[in-house]
């Protein structure tokens, strides 16, 4: 019985998982496509832009871990068959998207400041704030986009975010070098011209991702179906529940890019070349990351709609499928970038020396991003059943516990230079695997004896 569902729910988390995938990696292509075209300008502009991502990721994914409760709960509305909820979570999802964009763009502007007190020397501190003051004022188009994105993709509605953002590729990858070379008689930029493309282009999919609500909103049938029109003033209230969910991945959040942004500092602190070539490294990592992401975000679902059904076995099911599909997917991509690492990494930089640093640690790279992504299936299923309390507990001991400290004393106290943080990166991930699987296997066992809570 498990056995036909786990091959049924393989095949429903891998048809969820490619527009879901493709998203994701499109948006990572829009980081490395920035990364490449100003690698490929200047090396010192890289090392400006990558300490001022290391920043921006934790200002615009905390408000996204905050609104993760909408993927959570319309999902689960969904799955029990409630589908006018699904339209009243989304609209309380809006408003509160509107509030945390305002907040986190006042919190990033300031970015120089924040720079100078986290240890960077004033240069640095200077032209990185440059950069993160343009990307922070992209953080409303980004969480009105993520709104929509997490309520279509709880509707089973994934293609809408997938077909945007491969327009907004096109657009980024037209952009970007005339704002960063200064062409058609434009300035160069550099790196600020780059921030400034990321920008245009996000301001285009909150636009988009409004249009195709609207659109559906205008129809009465799918209006009344969702119930789209369900919003109220009592709205903070009613979405309680919805925020405590959010509250526990957006600390999670905190926890995870706040290590990255910790060891990205670390980098910084060695100087610039070895920033830059931490940076193509992490976009590299990154991006694979993202996919084994997309794949727990669509185990998620799977496991949100069989909580919503009180269907413990699908609980397991979406976990063990999750966790298939990301081995495989792993195996596929850690080959690709084992037998061609001239040709992934040599698109950043035509830096030979910072290739030869990468070509020495590609198998450090490997096993942080191998052990890094393994989790990801068993928290994806703990989010989708409500479990929130422990595993964000469970992400601090990890990332803000093992993976700082772990990159501090192997760099640092060892003399590993960057293969120290590499490895201490793996460390997050390792405590992870082990804190969260456990607790997995716990919730299993409780749902055996006593059935779901």
């Amino acid at each position: 019985m498990l056995k036909e569902l786990i091959i049924k729910d393989v095949q429903r988390i891998a048809k969820l998982s490619f527009p879901i995938t493709t998203a994701f990696v499109a948006m990572g292509i829009m980081g490395i496509v920035d990364t490449m075209i100003v690698g490929n300008y200047n090396t010192d502009q890289l090392a400006y832009i990558g300490l001022a991502n290391s920043i921006f990721v934790v200002l615009f994914t905390i408000p996204i871990g905050l609104l993760q409760g909408v993927l959570i709960k319309s999902s689960q509305k969904f799955g029990a068959r409630k589908f006018q909820s699904c339209g009243k979570i989304f609209n309380e999802g809006r408003k509160y998207a509107l509030w945390l964009g305002l907040i986190f763009t006042l919190i990033g502007i300031h970015g120089e400041k924040i720079l100078l007190l986290l240890g960077q020397e004033p240069e640095m501190a200077a032209n990185a704030g440059k950069v993160l003051r343009i990307f922070v004022f992209s953080i409303p188009f980004i969480l009105i986009y993520v709104n929509a994105n997490f309520f279509l993709q709880s509707i089973k509605r994934p293609y809408v975010a997938m077909y945007a953002i491969l327009v907004a590729n096109i657009l980024n990858v037209a952009i970007n070098p005339v704002l960063v070379y200064g062409k058609f008689g434009l300035p160069e930029l550099g790196a600020v011209g780059s921030a400034t493309s990321t920008l245009i282009v996000r301001v285009f999919l909150a636009i988009y991702m409004i249009y195709y609500i609207r659109r559906m909103k205008n129809n009465p049938k799918l209006n009344k179906r969702f119930g789209l029109d369900r919003s109220y003033d009592t709205w903070w209230n009613d979405s309680k529940t919805t925020r405590k969910i959010g509250y526990g991945v957006a600390v999670t959040t905190i926890a995870t890019n706040g290590s990255f942004s910790a060891v990205s500092t670390f980098a910084g602190w060695m100087g610039q070349h070895t920033m830059a070539t931490y940076v193509i490294m992490i976009n590299i990592s990154s991006l694979i990351f993202m996919v084994c992401f997309s794949i727990s975000q669509a185990s998620s679902i799977v496991a949100a709609n069989s909580y919503g059904r009180r269907d413990k076995d699908g609980i397991l099911s979406a976990a063990l499928s999750g966790f298939i599909i990301i081995l495989s997917a792993l195996f596929v991509m850690e080959l690709l970038m084992y037998n061609f690492p001239n040709q992934i990494f040599g698109i950043f930089t035509n830096d030979e020396s910072v290739m030869v640093v990468i070509r020495g640690l590609i198998l450090y790279l490997m096993f942080d991003v191998f052990i890094d992504s393994l989790p990801l299936s068993f928290y994806g299923a703990l989010n989708g059943r409500s479990d929130v309390k422990i595993p964000t507990l469970f992400q601090i001991i990890a990332f803000l516990g093992c993976r700082i400290s772990g990159a501090y004393f192997l760099a640092f106290s060892c003399d590993m230079g960057l293969k120290g943080l590499v490895l201490g990166l793996a460390c997050g991930g390792a405590a992870s695997l082990l804190l969260n699987g456990g607790r997995f296997i716990y919730l299993r066992h409780r749902d055996n004896k006593y059935g779901l809570k």
